[in-house]
């Protein structure tokens, strides 16, 4: 094999380059049969990623176990970035060796350029016993402007192949969401869906909320911590002010390396925000965070491309929410406390069970909370049942005030409101006392201004899993209320 012509190597290069194999199969083949035409040494090919100006290992003949994670490093400062920013092929050869060394170690890197972008490197480590010739260096070059053609057009078959599958993967999806009236379901299938054409870790969904005018978050998807989750949800409040303000959309590529936003560099290192919009106004904003490849294990940046991806999807949402929206408002003011102004027993239920769901498939923990308040009006008074309702109004204030925004609070009884506190990793230990702080405090505060009325609060409490798995568990333990 070492003994072939030049010419030889040449056509049977190109016979591999242009076969019908996969491409993954003609690269390998390539590189073994250029590595055995030298006599030897290893060849890489390494491919660039403009997303984040990576270089990675798409074929090599070093020996790499099975499933083996892909190798990217930073193409700034190397020799492969020289070599394809100038477009010139370089040839590193030892100088200096010793008198008695009849062997000499050369490097060779080619660039990798189709229809003029620069796709990668032809990387090549050889040893030989003298200067490579000439002529076997051109034929390289030939070779590799033939692999710069079958990379050139592989890439741009698999960029073709995603768009038509995302687009494939958005119509289907758009489907399912359009006929969704459930807004916690349809909330829930826009996060997850996102998500997986996006090839996202994580989104956050916030809503505006015509009561308070604030955009509160209604959905979240993703495996971090509660303590990332807090983290997070205040790098997405900074993508979220920028499009309220006006901006179209907001793409972080790189937070470590955008100014602004590098005290986050630690919680994600990618996001993509984009409003929703309906009826005039911005209705909420979707942003996914960190987008993690097929096969990857760290998260490369979300591209122009991404964004326009996640807008087009985003279409099918912006109806659907719209429509959702309207669902809920007519089936809410219809079973809406008008003394609170809060979601009644049934719309509670509806969201434990919800929420049960949505622990289980992430196995995380979900605290139940029940307070029970005694409002006690003297017998003689005129206005026994406005004092009541003036009670638990003041109450259901102050329990709004102390929740996080994707806490559920409703009036589930005369005299009861129940707390349902998604992703309470440490809900025995700060979030319910928390709670039961703020309510006695709002209920002293009822004793000072009602002089002639007395005011009682209890509480009860139970936490998925540990004091249940299903709704009923911990319905029948957070009801065994104390002071």
């Amino acid at each position: 094999m070492g003994n072939r012509v030049p010419s030889d190597f040449a056509r049977k290069a190109g016979e591999i380059l242009r076969s019908a194999k996969p491409i993954e199969e003609r690269l390998r083949e390539f590189s073994g049969e250029l590595s055995a035409w030298l006599g030897g040494g290893t060849v890489s090919v390494l491919l660039f990623d403009r997303d984040s100006e990576d270089f990675y290992v798409r074929t090599t003949t070093l020996r790499v176990t099975q499933g083996a994670p892909e190798y990217h490093f930073p193409a700034e400062g190397t020799l492969e970035e020289l070599s394809l920013a100038e477009r010139r092929p370089i040839v590193l050869s030892e100088g200096n060796r010793p008198e008695d060394s009849r062997r000499r170690g050369t490097v060779l890197m080619f660039p990798l350029l189709s229809s003029g972008d620069p796709n990668g490197v032809l990387v090549v480590q050889t040893v030989t016993e003298g200067e490579i010739p000439e002529e076997k260096l051109s034929v390289v070059g030939d070779a590799a402007v033939l692999l710069s053609d079958a990379v050139g057009v592989s890439l741009r078959e698999e960029s073709a192949a995603l768009r038509m599958t995302k687009i494939a993967a958005i119509n289907e999806a758009g489907i399912n969401i359009i006929s969704t009236l459930d807004l916690s379901r349809l909330l829930k299938l826009v996060a997850t869906s996102a998500c997986l054409i996006l090839e996202a870790e994580t989104c956050v969904i916030r809503l505006l909320d015509p009561e308070n005018g604030k955009y509160g978050i209604r959905e979240y998807y993703g495996m971090k911590t509660e303590g990332e989750q807090k983290d997070l949800f205040l790098m997405d409040k900074k993508a979220v002010t920028l499009v309220l303000k006006g901006e179209p959309s907001v793409l972080v590529r790189d937070a470590s390396q955008e100014p602004g936003w590098q005290d986050f560099a630690g919680i994600a290192r990618t996001l993509a925000c984009v409003p929703l919009r309906g009826e005039g106004e911005i209705l909420g904003t979707v942003t996914i965070f960190d987008k993690f490849p097929h096969k990857t294990f760290f998260p490369s940046s979300f591209t122009t491309e991404d964004l326009a991806t996640l807008g087009k999807f985003l279409k099918y949402a912006e109806k659907a929410v719209v429509n959702a929206i309207a669902y809920e408002r007519n089936d809410r003011l219809r079973n809406l406390d008008e003394t609170t102004s809060l979601p009644t027993l049934k719309y509670f239920q509806e969201r434990l069970l919800h929420e049960i769901s949505r622990a289980k498939r992430f196995r995380r923990r979900l605290v139940l909370m029940i307070c029970e308040v005694q409002a006690h009006v003297p017998e003689g008074s005129h206005s026994r049942a406005g004092r009541a309702d003036w009670v638990m109004k003041q109450v259901a204030k102050a329990i709004r005030a102390t929740l996080r925004e994707y806490d559920i609070v409703a009036r589930i009884s005369e005299g009861k409101f129940g707390m349902i506190l998604p992703e309470a990793e440490d809900g025995k230990i700060s979030a319910i006392p928390r709670i039961k702080k703020a309510i006695a405090a709002e209920a002293e505060e009822i004793r000072r201004r009602a002089r002639d009325a007395r005011v009682d609060v209890k509480f009860g409490h139970a936490a998925f899993p540990e004091d249940g798995d299903d709704h009923e568990k911990l319905i029948f333990k957070s009801n065994i209320l104390k002071n």
